[in-house]
């Protein structure tokens, strides 16, 4: 069996494309995935398959969402090995002074523009780095405080993307691990 992580956008923000995490296990249950885990609210998901077709894995939960919530979510997966990479090679995280509460990580659907990426970087106080589809961020003044967020980045980069926590890469890491 493979592991893979589905990240779920915009899901339980704010009132917006509700989704108990119990009812979203059953729908992915019905596709067929097995030993699907939650974590926390916000659309983060874990489960196993014998099939390792990510992007059929994408389009396959996006119909079963909108057939079963009535819900248009955009979906990334990622295989457990890709996910662990992320993690384990954050060029953020090797500064010891960093406050990991302020890192962010931000999943894109396709490689941004490198003009684009450049420009954005040049333009706010945070650290940015792209390694592959992934914008590490780190928020000096909190995240809650800055104006580049996922929205901001996705008209300026042109692209399609989900952030998630520190901590939530950290924790979802963990349980890839076992």
């Amino acid at each position: 069996m493979n592991l893979f992580v589905v990240l779920l956008r915009g899901i339980n923000v704010s009132g917006h494309n509700i989704i108990k995490m119990i009812d979203l296990k059953q729908s992915l249950s019905s596709l067929g995935y097995q030993n699907i885990q939650t974590y926390i609210q916000s659309g983060n998901v874990i489960f196993e398959s014998k099939n390792k077709d990510i992007s059929k894995f994408e389009k396959e939960i996006e119909e079963q969402l909108q057939k079963d919530f009535g819900h248009t979510v955009f979906v990334m997966v990622f295989s457990k090995e890709y996910f662990l990479d992320i993690f384990h090679n954050n060029p953020l995280i090797k500064n010891n002074d960093l406050d990991t509460k302020k890192l962010n990580v931000t999943f894109l659907n396709t490689f941004p523009d490198k003009k684009l990426l450049e420009d954005l970087t040049q333009t706010f106080p945070e650290k940015i780095i792209l390694n592959d589809r992934v914008l590490y961020i780190y928020y000096p003044n909190g995240v809650g405080r800055s104006k580049l967020n996922s929205s901001f980045i996705e008209r300026k980069l042109m692209v399609v993307s989900t952030s998630r926590n520190w901590n939530t890469v950290t924790k979802l890491s963990q349980k890839l691990e076992g």
